[in-house]
């Protein structure tokens, strides 16, 4: 009996920065990436490190929490091609893909509008752009109420392999990351 408390006791403890999602953890959601903080996201195909895609220091944030090298560039999600529309270049072949395809686990590389202000340190200097258009329903609701995009590379430590939950995230990376949010399993 004493064992299953200590081990329930440390189980809750060890998994304190994983949140249920609801109205009051999208509201914290929110704040924190606000703040240019970063944050454990699910998408419906691994979870990812969110943050402001217009802010230095929040891509610094990503790039130092991955330990990934600068020369790999991130992933920018957006809520629609509205949201996009001030950040990239489309052409008629790819308002057909994105109309057939999204909101959906796929990757568009596109031509990086001049005038865009995504930090050039998430693109990695290129002129253009990862884009996604997520399908999960916690990152949509995050990225309709934020006036940002989010770059999200995988949540994990570079060449790690890639989180498909909350837990997974947190055992990876919980001494460095404050918030994550619980998505249920990753589908895809």
């Amino acid at each position: 009996f004493i064992f299953h408390l200590i081990n329930n006791y440390i189980m809750k403890n060890s998994y304190s920065n994983i949140l249920v999602f609801n109205k009051k953890t999208l509201q914290k959601t929110i704040e924190n990436l606000n703040k240019n903080a970063v944050a454990g996201l699910p998408t419906e195909t691994v979870y990812g490190l969110g943050g402001n895609a217009y802010s230095k220091i929040s891509i610094e944030k990503i790039f130092k929490l991955k330990g990934r090298p600068k020369s790999n560039p991130l992933i920018i999600h957006y809520y629609n091609l509205n949201d996009a529309l001030k950040d990239i270049l489309i052409n008629e072949n790819f308002v057909s893909l994105y109309n057939s395809l999204c909101p959906g686990p796929v990757t568009f590389i596109l031509k990086k509008n001049s005038n865009s202000k995504i930090h050039s340190f998430a693109t990695a200097g290129l002129n253009t752009i990862a884009v996604r258009f997520p399908k999960h329903k916690v990152i949509r609701r995050i990225l309709k109420k934020i006036n940002f995009p989010l770059a999200m590379p995988s949540a994990n430590i570079s060449k790690s392999v890639s989180p498909v939950s909350a837990k997974d995230v947190c055992d990876e990376l919980s001494h460095k990351l404050k918030l994550i949010i619980d998505g249920g399993k990753s589908k895809i």
